[in-house]
């Protein structure tokens, strides 16, 4: 009995069962270590090969041939490989063009995903950067953003599907109004005192000079009036001496 898998061609072997033994020096590269014979109904006809670590260079024709003293028969199917990805990651990444810009992130997909940014109500958001990258197993991530205006706020959702499978991932972030640029009192009051630190500091420098002058004009008052009373003391003196030499 003889039992061949193989792929495209019958001279690509994915896995070879002869005479109750397996011969994996047949394996082409790509499938050594991979495959896993089931042969607990063999007696009734019925196989099972399994492939394991699935990737998307491993879709395409596949064919089974068996081979007996008494029957020969053979068949083929179409190998389509489809991944579904992480769960998407949704970052707030700051304040960018009067809104909030957020990014969205996630890998392992295939065949290509799509990506779609919705408001709270359901209505799309435009996207303002999209990048889809493929790694060396032929799987793709997609990293996207959007910049959520006053308006968009509440619930804003990601969701990457695979058309391929008809399913999709989805995460979803709130955005409160108080984040919003426009809304923000926070904002507000940061502008209000960005324009109001110039007036603020104008006037302490001018509290300053005037304090400045004033007790500069005090010291130079206290300075004549030591002066003076120097000078007086001295007239004092003198005048003392001048009684006492007569």
């Amino acid at each position: 009995m003889e039992i061949l898998w193989f792929w495209s061609q019958a001279s690509n072997v994915v896995h070879l069962y002869r005479e109750q033994q397996e011969f994996y020096g047949w394996q082409m590269k790509q499938f050594q270590n991979r495959t896993q014979l089931i042969r607990d109904d063999i007696i009734d006809g019925s196989v099972t090969l399994r492939l394991h670590r699935v990737v998307p260079a491993d879709q395409g024709l596949y064919g089974c041939r068996f081979l007996s003293s008494d029957f020969t028969g053979e068949a083929t199917w179409e190998l389509e490989v489809a991944g579904l990805g992480s769960d998407p990651h949704i970052s707030i990444e700051g304040f960018k063009e009067g809104g909030i810009q957020l990014r969205c992130h996630s890998n392992g997909w295939y065949p290509k995903p799509q990506a779609q940014w919705r408001d709270h109500h359901g209505r799309c958001l435009p996207p303002e950067t999209e990048n889809i990258t493929e790694d060396v197993q032929g799987l793709f991530s997609l990293e996207t953003s959007v910049v959520v205006q006053e308006g968009a706020h509440s619930n804003v959702s990601c969701s990457i599907q695979n058309h391929l499978l008809g399913q999709k991932k989805e995460f979803v972030v709130h955005i409160a109004d108080v984040f919003l640029p426009g809304t923000s009192p926070w904002k507000r009051a940061f502008l209000g005192t960005l324009v109001g630190l110039p007036l603020l500091l104008a006037l302490l420098m001018m509290l300053v000079l005037y304090f400045f002058r004033k007790q500069r004009k005090s010291q130079e008052k206290l300075k004549k009036q030591a002066e003076r009373d120097k000078g007086k003391r001295e007239e004092r003196w003198a005048f003392h001496s001048h009684l006492v030499t007569e």
